[in-house]
């Protein structure tokens, strides 16, 4: 029964729809293979920490989706496209993931930060700094604390430096 219907719904889409939209294909692709991994995850009482990979593999699998069906071609031509920003942001985020273990959340985070942000061309030197302690900070205490996701600490647990706010939420 659901293969038939997918079936209708590819054949309505049509072939074409499909191959002017390989990004689209690709975010698909991607985020199921996300919610698979995610779906893997211990999961405890009430919100575990596959919640948010997957919810967010499933916005962008419903938009990409929605663009798929669209169909709507894009005038850029492939050859026109500049891919070293993307490659060096890809190195970037690399880089940063094969570093966390090593160095903890906190601490691989606020050296990523000005690195994109410098990158991007933002040079205030009081918003880099501002931007690098305060986002990676922030996030440290919205997961680690109110959501109790355990952030990786890293050789030295700079974490347990920061002061324990009573931001816990009980169920």
């Amino acid at each position: 029964m659901v293969i038939q219907k997918v079936g209708a719904v590819l054949d309505r889409i049509g072939l074409e729809s499909v191959r002017s939209s390989p990004l689209s294909v690709f975010f698909i692709l991607f985020s199921a293979v996300v919610i698979f991994f995610a779906s893997q995850f211990p999961s405890g009482d009430g919100v575990g920490p596959s919640f948010f990979p997957i919810a967010v593999s499933l916005g962008i699998i419903f938009f990409a989706g929605i663009d798929v069906l669209t169909g709507s071609e894009t005038e850029l031509e492939i050859s026109e496209f500049d891919f070293r920003p993307a490659a060096v942001v890809t190195a970037f985020l690399v880089g940063y993931v094969l570093l966390m273990p090593l160095l903890g959340f906190l601490v691989s985070t606020m050296l990523f930060m000005p690195v994109v942000l410098y990158y991007s061309d933002i040079r205030s030197k009081l918003l880099v700094a501002a931007l690098s302690i305060g986002f990676p900070v922030a996030l440290f205490y919205i997961f680690g604390r109110i959501f109790l996701v355990r952030l990786p600490e890293g050789v030295i647990p700079v974490s347990r430096l920061l002061p324990q706010l009573p931001l816990v939420v009980t169920f």
